[in-house]
């Protein structure tokens, strides 16, 4: 019996023994007999020579039951009888003219049909690939792959890519790893940010070896890491609380020879401060020095950040002194992080020292410094001492910014001073400073607070004209205003329009919008309101819905309150023997 291998490196072989049959190395999918290279009347002995090869057919071995057997042997083979049946119908054709049936047959040549039908696999495997890509069919092109690699075929290296990043976004990181894998192995050079999404995956995942194998792969293959993919290993290793691995890492790397990051080493200390302390974080400072790693002013930013935020100003302050000693300038953030943190705790008389030290070394406070003052004297309310240090900026020749105006605007207009924040909206259009929309929203609620609803809507339309878009904000206090003036009709125009933008209504809109309908004796329309705060799953209490009707009632529409009441058991919120308060 013949034996067909599946072997890639010849097409045929010899035996050495004249007497044993002959092998015939063909493809295991190529068992399907043409009938121009069949003939039943071959001579007893032909060789023909194919490159290199010698291909022997003798005449005691049938060729189809060479055929036959070879089928058997793989799985695929049928038997002898039903084989025989095709041969027959392989001589003469008699409806066939003579000289079409005497047209010389082409040689027996297994190796050419071996090379088309291999190249007919690849290209449709590689179409097949490359149009599931495109689809977005991301489990069948790695089907797609695994057949290619078991049949020795080349997959494309732009769609692995592809394939890869696919998988990570949809959250299949082994798979893509898997992928990555293959691509490799096929000579393919995977790109930086495809294994940074990859290792970013799983580490999110928590498979931290998986990721530090992609890192070794990725050397291996010529493919740079850069920052991000340090900064994400670390990471992952410090929140797994592996901080001395992730030192020991980072130093491993830097004897390896990669650049010393800045960005790398002050998230690593930063991670080893909040976790360890301040001391182990200079210690490793030092660590990293040794290999060549110089922390700059940013690094200690990021010490003295975490000890202040920790609440350890004892520790920022050595580590203050820390930078000092080592030649290196504080700037602007570091001062700024002192005032955040000194401020918070109140303890003035520190900051007072701390601007003093800041003009000896020649630091003017700055607009941000400026602002933090203000910021922490409006939330404390020193509205007095907000304005001092606004004239103060101004006489150091500091301009303030939007920043600065908001943050006064937002403070004078809790005190009701809606007369002085309009002073200060003014003075802000005169010097130039380009408004936004935070700005008039805070006008327009005071506005809207104290009664002014003509001076709100007026503001409104100045916000329009100059191109800044209001938002639910906006249009939430204009109802709010409209229905403490009774202005029914308007206020439910704007509670119309504010639906039809898709913006968000607050719960508070729609219940002073419903007090206000009942006021009017307009129970319909309120009740159809109540209808759609369903309809939107508004608030899912159902103690939110029975205190608007309790406050109906009170306010002495209690049919008003009773038809509330009945829409709210309709649409199932409230219980047939819910009660609620009746006025007096």
């Amino acid at each position: 019996m013949a034996y067909f291998g599946d072997i890639s490196c010849c097409g045929c072989g010899v035996w050495s023994n004249g007497s044993a049959p002959a092998i015939i190395n063909v493809s295991t999918r190529c068992l399907q007999i043409r009938g121009h290279a069949v003939s039943l009347d071959y001579p007893t002995r032909t060789e023909q020579k194919n490159e290199a090869n010698l291909m022997v057919i003798r005449s005691d071995r049938r060729l189809q039951d060479d055929f036959v057997d070879a089928g058997a042997d793989h799985g695929n083979g049928r038997k002898t009888a039903e084989f025989k049946k095709p041969l027959l119908s392989l001589g003469a054709n008699p409806r066939k003219p003579l000289n079409e049936q005497q047209k010389p047959r082409r040689p027996l040549n297994h190796n050419s049909d071996k090379v088309a039908n291999g190249a007919y696999f690849s290209k449709h495997k590689a179409d097949s690939l490359r149009r599931y890509c495109n689809n977005g069919k991301l489990i069948q092109a790695c089907r797609v792959i695994d057949e290619m690699v078991l049949h020795g075929q080349i997959p494309d290296s732009k769609c692995c890519v592809r394939l890869i990043r696919g998988l990570v976004r949809t959250g299949k990181a082994n798979k893509a790893r898997h992928v990555l894998e293959v691509m490799m192995l096929s000579g393919g050079v995977p790109d930086t940010i495809t294994c940074n999404m990859l290792i970013a995956r799983l580490c999110l995942e928590g498979q931290l070896s998986s990721a530090m194998k992609v890192l070794e792969d990725m050397r291996f293959t010529g493919c740079s890491p850069s920052g991000i993919t340090f900064n994400t290993l670390i990471r992952c290793m410090c929140s797994q609380h592996m901080y001395d691995k992730a030192v020991s890492f980072w130093k491993e790397q830097l004897r390896i020879g990669w650049p010393p990051y800045e960005m790398t080493s002050t998230l690593l200390v930063d991670l080893v401060c909040k976790q360890c302390g301040p001391v182990r974080a200079l210690e490793v400072l030092d660590e990293l020095g040794l290999e060549g790693c110089q922390p700059d002013v940013v690094t200690y930013n990021a010490l003295i950040n975490a000890s202040c935020k920790a609440g350890c100003l004892k520790d920022a302050k050595m580590i203050l002194a820390r930078l000092a000693a080592e030649g290196i300038e504080p700037n602007g953030a570091t001062y700024c992080i002192f005032l955040h943190s000194l401020c918070d705790k109140r303890r003035w008389s520190e900051v007072g020292d701390l601007l003093a030290h800041m003009k000896q070394a020649n630091h003017e406070p700055d607009v941000t410094a400026y602002n933090i003052f203000i910021n922490y004297f409006c939330k404390y309310g020193h509205l007095d001492q907000a304005i001092d240090v606004l004239e103060m900026m101004v006489s150091e020749k500091c301009f303030p910014d939007i920043v600065t105006y908001n943050t006064l605007l937002n403070a004078i207009c809790k005190r009701g001073m809606v007369e002085e924040a309009l002073g200060v909206f003014r003075s802000i259009r005169e010097n130039g400073c380009q408004v936004v929309r935070i700005t008039y929203n805070t006008l327009i609620d005071a506005l809207a607070k104290k009664g002014e609803i003509i001076n709100a809507m007026t503001l409104f339309d100045e916000m329009i004209g100059d191109g800044i878009n209001p938002d639910d904000v906006t249009y939430g206090s204009l109802v709010m205003g409209l229905c403490k003036k009774n202005m029914i009709k308007e206020a439910l125009e704007l509670l119309n329009q504010m639906l039809i933008l898709g913006f968000e209504v607050k719960a508070t809109t729609f219940s002073m919008m419903i007090q206000a309908l009942c006021r009017e004796c307009k129970a319909e329309a309120a009740a159809e309101i109540l209808r759609t705060m369903v309809s939107k799953n508004i608030d899912h209490r159902s103690a939110f819905y029975l205190s608007i009707v309790t406050r109906v009632a009170k306010s002495g529409r209690c049919k008003e309150a009773q038809l509330l009441h009945q829409e709210l058991v309709k649409c199932k919120v409230l219980k047939e023997d819910s009660q609620f308060i009746l006025s007096s």
